[in-house]
């Protein structure tokens, strides 16, 4: 009876030691994060709602140096293309003011500089 009971508790660790080693899990590796940007957006020129698009350009980077200047109202002329030194007029309300201002497109195509003018319209 003896070696019965030394040979079940020698079968029950043998189960236990196997059963251990087929439980174990597997640790996760670091966890790796991945940004994608998007793609550039396609700018599609139409030439007759070019003056719109510009000026709406215009008003959402508009930020006065000064504090307490307002820009509001602006308004560009629609014009044939965005290369490299052309230009058109825009004016825009600045401070309850009506001013002119010239957008002449530099560098490469569809960058500009503003510089104040006369109105002309």
């Amino acid at each position: 009876m003896n070696i019965l009971k030394t040979a079940c508790v020698a079968s029950l660790g043998g189960l236990l030691l196997l059963t251990g080693c087929a439980s174990t899990t597997a640790t996760p590796g670091p966890t790796t994060t991945v940004t994608a940007t998007s793609p550039p957006s396609v700018v599609i020129f139409n030439p007759e709602t070019s003056g719109k698009v510009l000026a709406d350009k215009i008003q959402a980077r508009a930020k006065p140096k000064t504090p307490g200047v307002t820009i509001s109202t602006v308004e560009c002329k629609n014009f044939p293309d965005i290369k490299v030194n052309t230009h058109t007029d825009c004016q825009m309300v600045v401070n309850g003011v009506k001013r002119g201002y010239l957008a002449t497109f530099t560098q490469r195509d569809g960058h500009y500089e503003i510089k104040a003018q006369d109105l002309t319209w």
